[in-house]
């Protein structure tokens, strides 16, 4: 099995910014490819949306503007 991530250097310690699915201890061999400064590279399957992946269609056209009266009951779907 593969996984690509992103990954910083800091103090002498390859430290991955995103979740990798190893056991504990698990030996793994290392490919360094260096990002350019100032570019972000897209990993599949890896977001910068914390919310990716959960949102619903309501069908309600003017949920955003009215929130608070759908919450509170004071609007009608």
């Amino acid at each position: 099995m593969s996984q690509i991530i992103q990954a910083i250097y800091e103090n002498g310690i390859l430290r991955p910014l995103g979740h990798l699915e190893l056991e504990e201890r698990q030996h793994v061999r290392v490919t360094v490819d260096l990002v350019p400064q100032g570019e972000t590279e897209s990993v599949p399957g890896e977001s910068s949306d914390p919310l990716e992946g959960i949102r619903v269609s309501t069908g309600i056209a003017d949920l955003a503007e009215h929130f608070d009266d759908y919450r509170f009951g004071l609007r009608k779907p």
